[in-house]
């Protein structure tokens, strides 16, 4: 067994960090980001980081800097933009306050923003050919420079008048990079012959001003420049390799990389002898201005075939590096590769401990690479005002995550976890684990006993992890328990999701979902039914349970008073509604609330009438009003916190 320490590892202060202020009345506010696919990144000069996640959308989100670096709430930053689908962004690199975006569907417009992306305001609506995948700010005397690069036909455009016209800038392509402390200094790719090409007047013209030493067709992957009266230029080559200019793009030399140039290199604004570069192997970083020899792996990639993150910026917290692929040669969409420094964007579910709601933990998907999603668990022990992430560093090269939580219903000091390697306990900070193999559910039921579910079946354990006897077995693989749900108010009853699946099996066979449950804390199992239903315990009526199920019409919202043997219908809502989750107020149980299309739901009289809750989303983007999951608080009647289907986390304290 392994001891404390060695897996309970609290890494960086992760989705929420300081968490944002309290609820609105009747208002719905962010509790943080959630369920988005992370597109992009920028950072400003003073440390704050933005980046576009699609949530449906693909919207903006700013972490301000904060005193320690990465502990800052998030914050939307889309006001102003309507439905957005950015597609690029850029800082100015003079002006933390003047950021520019270009988004759009069927025509993109130029938004700029003079608040750090507290407010947008349209520049400029293109045309079909105005498709942008790059944009970059070139500091000037007295104003600015805009230069596009386009995914389609790929060419340069530069506005000098804020984005309100553009002109193609020829001979010329990206990537590009201005010299942040040299105004109108801007370097870019060659369109002709490779190689290349500087700018004195702010990217108006351009010309070759000095010959890196790599074959004519090699193709220039990145540009970067150091901040600093006399900045270090770097040009990577696919082929050439890594080179270093520290006088204006005349002569260049090979600092490295030899088998194949970085896809991207950043810098620290406030420290520019700080250089990062990315491979397809790992993330490396020199602290001599990138210097030959210089550069050191700090990160190395899984040995699996993925593209090599295509964006990396240089913050206090950073470095903070995203993967993605090639934006000319895909169209796809991108892949998420590796992260640092950012956690989570993609709540799944939010659980407070039963005996101190102080105690959360927030289990979330945060993107998927190939066939393969991955969730965390992040703890909070001081109501939502920290958290850390759990897992274990398996080997140099991956962390295993939590992907389950099940608190003890008695003590604040136990829970049990679902990860890579079984089911491990902690117990007053000391942790084991318990039950080696696929486990993929866990819960700890009346009397604190142990229940694990996955491949296996369910296992029990009533002498604190010693021995695990079967109690519902996998009928032969055939059975696979996907869920574990104690009553919190009566945790000697337990329900499982299970699937079950045809026999002999079949190819592809995705099985059929089945309920169990147990009014003995797991020793013995009946079947509930055959099919899926939300489940929602009664508070205060140990056998009283809710039952929300599909049918033909919509969602039958039923009530069992035996345990669910037997039921009767409440409430029946149309499939208009799109009603998939109820959730009841423990602190006022004939409070129930439902997750539908339209936004919550609420009633006040045990689910037999409806009315929409106060509050909407359209400050946070009317195409959230379609809810996914919705959860009370367990102690303080009318705070509600939401799943929208298209993304985030969000709650409300109502006023009645």
């Amino acid at each position: 067994m392994l001891r404390k320490g060695r897996w309970i590892l609290p890494l960086l202060l992760t989705l929420t960090g300081i968490r944002p202020a309290d609820a609105g009345q009747d208002a719905w506010t962010p509790f943080g980001p959630g369920d988005g696919a992370l597109q992009s990144l920028a950072a400003s000069s003073r440390g704050d980081l933005y980046t576009t996640a699609t949530f449906g959308a693909t919207e903006i989100w700013q972490m301000p800097l904060a005193p320690v670096p990465g502990t800052a709430a998030w914050r939307w930053r889309n006001n102003g933009l309507g439905l957005p689908a950015v597609t690029a962004l850029a800082v100015d690199p003079k002006n933390p306050q003047s950021l520019w975006a270009v988004s759009g569907t069927d025509l993109e417009s130029l938004f700029h923003s003079t608040d750090a992306g507290g407010s947008w305001a349209r520049v400029f609506t293109g045309d079909a050919n105005f498709r942008i995948v790059h944009l970059w700010v070139v500091p000037m005397r007295k104003s600015v420079v805009l230069i596009a690069e386009t995914g389609t036909g790929r060419r340069l455009l530069r506005s000098a008048n804020g984005g309100v016209s553009w002109t193609e800038v020829p001979r010329a392509l990206g990537p590009v990079t201005a010299v942040p402390d040299e105004r109108g200094i801007v370097y870019a790719g060659s369109a002709v012959n490779g190689g290349v090409l500087r700018s004195v007047d702010g990217g108006a013209s351009f010309r070759r001003v000095g010959v890196v030493p790599v074959a004519v067709d090699d193709e220039l992957r990145a540009l970067h420049a150091t901040y600093s009266d006399q900045a270090v230029i770097f040009a990577s080559f696919r082929n050439g390799g890594l080179f270093r200019s520290i006088s204006n793009g005349l002569h260049w030399t090979r600092v490295g990389f030899a088998n194949g140039g970085p896809s991207v290199i950043a810098s620290e604004p406030k420290d520019p002898s700080r250089i990062y570069a990315i491979d397809a192997l790992g993330l490396s970083a020199s602290h001599q201005y990138g210097e030959d020899g210089s550069f050191q792996r700090l990160a190395v990639f899984p040995l699996i075939s993925i593209p090599e993150p295509t964006v990396l910026v240089a913050a206090p917290g950073g470095p903070y590096f995203l993967g993605g692929t090639d934006l000319y040669r895909y169209t796809g969409g991108f892949a998420l590769v590796a992260k640092t420094g950012i956690e989570s964007f993609g709540v799944a579910e939010l659980r407070f401990h039963p005996a101190d709601p102080s105690i959360l933990a927030i289990r979330d998907s945060t993107g998927c690479i190939l066939d393969s999603c991955e969730v965390r668990t992040v703890l909070s022990t001081d109501g939502g005002e920290t958290f850390q992430r759990l897992g274990t560093q398996a080997s140099a090269r991956r962390f295993a995550d939590v992907s389950d939580l099940a608190f003890d219903p008695v003590s604040t000091h136990r829970w049990l976890m679902a990860m890579g390697v079984g089911a491990v306990l902690t117990e007053n900070g000391d942790t084991r684990v318990v039950l080696p193999g696929p486990v993929t559910a866990v819960e700890i039921a009346a009397g604190g006993i142990l229940l694990a579910g996955g491949l296996d079946g369910i296992q029990v354990s009533e002498n604190d992890g010693a021995s695990w006897p079967a109690t519902l077995d996998n009928a032969g693989g055939a059975r696979r328990i996907t869920e574990l749900l104690v009553n919190p108010y009566a945790p000697e009853r337990v329900i499982a999701r299970a699937l079950e699946l045809t026999q002999p099996p079949q190819p592809q066979d995705p099985g059929s979902p089945v309920l169990y449950r147990s009014a003995d804390a797991g020793r013995t199992w009946t079947k509930l039914l055959d099919g899926s239903a939300d489940i929602e315990f009664v508070p205060g009526a140990p056998s009283s349970l809710y039952l929300l199920v599909s049918t033909a019409d919509g969602t039958e919202l039923r009530r069992s008073d035996d345990d669910g043997v037997t039921s009767h219908l409440v409430h029946a809502f149309p499939a208009s509604d799109a009603v998939n989750d109820v959730a009841i107020d423990p602190s006022a149980p004939l409070d129930l609330y439902a997750a539908s299309i339209h936004g919550v739901l609420r009633s006040h009289d045990g689910g037999a009438t409806w009315e929409t809750t106060p509050g909407d989303f359209a400050p946070w983007g009317t195409y959230r009003q379609g809810i996914g999951h919705v959860q009370v608080h367990p102690t303080e009647r009318g705070h509600l916190f939401a799943s929208p289907v298209d993304g985030g986390l969000f709650e409300n304290q109502l006023s009645e």
